[in-house]
């Protein structure tokens, strides 16, 4: 028996059904050694049946000395059904986990299992991930939760019992084809065992296979992300270099780390869309969040504005939005008026650090007369949510300097003499033409 038990942690909590896949981990966990302990849920949907079940578990970790924990389920709806019982079990398995302080959950799922998962998720539509079935070592929010049998046959596991002489407990809606799971287990898998033998096995390694196809583009996805950063905006000319399946992948990683839950097929195609959409496309996802496309960036935008910093006094040292201001002896050139830019000595006195508000105009250097912020980033292709973030040097309503966009109206310098002011950090508004 190829049971993977070798690298589990030492105390570990076993998912107890009474069934013959989790008595059969049990015992082969014992076997193994280290700190033991067991979860059982009673679900109440069988009568006396779940009764018994519970009976035998009891009676079971008594023998064995494994200190149980029993849980009982309580329906709120008169037939709750499967997805119900799974989310209240692994509710008390969470709780369970609290209470016992292990270091994992063990569960019985079995080499049977994950080939009748990958094909529920096949009928009903998935892509790779879907594919790659039931992992064996996973994190489930903060709990961990592995599987050490899913290399190992269901026939396996009831011929270890029988040799024993260890009985188990038979759960008879395991029998109803209203599931489908059963259905797969009862008459499909059997059928293709038939005519293809070892199918269950075949299936189950397929599963394995793409999960290293999918270990491969996740640390791809995880790589793009890296690049750029954590922020809600994604710059499009890495995003278009990237082949369709791996921008759907980024993007929906990008959003999960937004603190979002994972999106629907049809959500991610039209965040997907974004790509290639007019600047100010928007998109509306889950939650009342939006996507954006400007002219340089895909944009996240939650439902409450940002908030927008306190204006400062214009001063070497002076921070907002990540940006610094530095004040620095002149170098010999009048700078680029993006991140640089010369001005007489003490020019900043009296001026103020600050980001956009409704009013503030520009003279743009080099040009006569003047232009509303507003025009003036349309002008410059800045994408609108960067536009409250840009820290400004200001007199009043008037901008003398757009950090990583340009100058204003400053004095004419003569000499390469003064100081040299200088815009440090990221500017991801930079990326304009």
């Amino acid at each position: 028996m190829r049971a993977e038990l070798t690298a589990l942690p030492e105390h570990l909590l076993v998912g107890l059904s009474g069934g013959a896949d989790s008595v059969a981990l049990l015992l082969l966990l014992l076997e193994r050694g280290g700190r033991i302990e067991a979860a059982h849920v009673n679900h109440g949907l069988r009568g006396e049946a779940s009764d018994g079940d519970e009976a035998f578990v009891r009676a079971l970790c008594a023998e064995k000395n494994v200190p149980l924990l029993v849980f009982r389920a309580t329906p709120d709806v008169e037939h709750p059904g499967e997805d119900w019982a799974r989310q209240a079990r692994y509710g008390f398995f969470r709780q369970a986990m609290r209470e016992t302080g292990a270091d994992a959950l063990v569960l019985a799922h079995h080499r049977d299992d994950q080939a009748e998962t990958l094909m529920m998720r096949l009928m009903r539509g998935t892509g790779l991930t879907g594919l790659t079935g039931m992992v064996a070592d996973a994190d489930m929010d903060g709990m961990r939760v592995v599987r050490p049998l899913l290399s190992v046959s269901g026939r396996e596991l009831r011929a270890m019992l029988t040799e024993r002489g260890q009985p188990w407990r038979e759960d008879a809606s395991n029998q109803e084809r209203r599931y489908l799971r059963n259905t797969l287990r009862l008459d499909v898998m059997p059928l293709l065992e038939q005519r293809a033998p070892g199918a269950a096995s075949h299936i189950a390694e397929t599963a394995s296979l793409l999960r290293e196809d999918e270990e491969a583009l996740r640390w791809m996805t995880d790589g793009v992300l890296k690049r750029q950063g954590s922020e809600p905006w994604l710059a499009l000319p890495i995003m278009k270099e990237l082949p369709r399946g791996l921008q759907k992948r980024v993007l929906r990683a990008w959003w999960e780390r937004q603190g979002m839950p994972p999106l629907e097929r049809s959500q991610t195609e039209a965040l997907a869309s974004l790509l290639n959409a007019p600047a100010g496309t928007r998109r509306g996802l889950p939650h009342d969040w939006h996507a954006l496309r400007g002219w340089t960036h895909l944009h996240l935008l939650p439902p409450a504005p940002q908030e927008q910093p306190e204006p400062v006094p214009a001063r070497s040292g002076a921070v907002m939005s990540g940006v610094t201001l530095t004040v620095c002896a002149s170098d010999g050139s009048t700078g680029d008026g993006r991140e640089t830019q010369l001005v007489p000595t003490g020019w900043l006195e009296g001026l103020t650090l600050r980001t956009w508000q409704t009013g503030d105009w520009i003279s743009p250097f080099g040009m006569s007369g003047r232009k509303s912020m507003q025009d003036y980033f349309a002008d410059r292709h800045v994408d609108a949510p960067f536009r409250h973030r840009i820290p400004l040097i200001c007199r009043e309503n008037e901008v003398l300097m757009c950090c990583g966009v340009g100058a204003g109206r400053i004095p004419a310098m003569t000499e390469m003499k003064g100081d040299l002011l200088r815009w440090t950090g990221p500017m991801p508004w930079m990326n304009t033409r």
